[in-house]
Formats: structure tokens, sequence, C-alpha cells
């Protein structure tokens, strides 16, 4: 296996070969990944990792990428990532995760007497908190990513901005369901 900063000085002395297994490397796990994740079509998912290994040529040839602090496939995917959510932004397609099972399996472990109604309201506090706190809450809580691969994938500066970021999002999302709760005691 090359080490990651040998795949930047390797596109810079040959290109061609670097790119064909960069593409190999990825391509696979990248379009089910963005197939399974972000609802992408097969020609979607498709564009989208090809749009992401020109984006990581282009950043190593004009030097925005001089070293690489990740994994490759991590950096990869971070692209992909954007470039999937500015698809569905565009298109105006919400990204479905499956939060109501998520929500589920977490509240209904702690309190057995939670109804279908609490889960709903989580589920809307979810919504309604946006990105980038509901990514970065989902990535962590829902597909167990670490403190590094969110920073990675956010561009954040560092695991303790990211950390400071989750904790902020955590106190945002606690009252945005409180208020909906309080709202429904009224109701």
């Amino acid at each position: 296996m090359i080490s990651v900063i040998d795949w930047i000085q390797k596109i810079k002395t040959n290109e061609n070969e670097a790119i064909k297994e960069i593409y190999m490397l990825c391509k696979s796990e990248c379009l089910q990944w963005l197939q399974k994740e972000y609802n992408c079509t097969k020609d979607d998912a498709m564009d989208i990792f090809q749009l992401s290994i020109m984006i990581l040529y282009d950043n190593i040839k004009t030097q925005k990428l001089k070293i690489l602090t990740s994994n490759l496939k991590t950096y990869v995917f971070g692209i992909a990532r954007n470039k999937a959510l500015e698809l569905h932004r565009s298109r105006q397609i919400p990204v479905t995760d499956d939060y109501l099972s998520f929500v589920a399996s977490y509240v209904i472990d702690e309190d057995n007497n939670v109804n279908e109604d609490q889960i709903n309201m989580v589920c809307q506090s979810l919504d309604e908190l946006g990105d980038p706190c509901k990514t970065v809450l989902v990535q962590y809580y829902y597909h167990d990513k670490s403190m590094d691969e969110i920073t990675l994938m956010m561009s954040y500066k560092n695991a303790d901005t990211t950390k400071n970021q989750k904790y902020k999002c955590l106190k945002r999302l606690q009252n945005i369901y409180f208020s909906h709760k309080q709202k429904s005691i009224k109701d």
C-alpha cells in the first residue's frame, strides 16, 4: 500500500497511472456508499465519484492540497459527500436517513414508556436543527463516525473543534425538542 503522501507525489509525477489506481481503489466502495447513505442513483453516484476524483486531481495540481493528513479514501469520500449534498440541495431532495429507527433504538432502550409521538418529535427536532449540526450528530451517533472522521468530512480545524460543535449541536437539539414538548403539552 502506498503511503498517504506518496499519492500526491505519484499524481505529480505519473498522473495517469496514479488516477487509474485511485479510481480502482475507491470506485466500488464509494458508489455503494453514495447509493446507500445519500440515496443516489447509480448514474448520479458515478457522476459524483468521477467529479470527486477530478477535484482531488485538481486540488493536487493547483497545490490546494499539499499534504494529505488522512486516508486517501476518506478524502475522496469527503468530497463525494459534499457533492451528494449539493446535488440533493439543488434538486430539493431531502437526504433520508432512517431517523425513526435510529431515534427509537436510542430512546426506547432508555425508557420503555416512550411513545411514537415523542420519537416523531425528536425526529422533527433533528430535521429542524439543520446543517451542519444535523450532519455532525447523525454521523457521530447514527453512523458511528469518529471525531477525526467528522473533522475531515466537515472540514473543521481539528477534532477539538468538532467536539465543541457536537456539544453545541446537542444543546440546540435539546432546546428545539423541549420547546416542541412544551408546545405539545399546552395543546
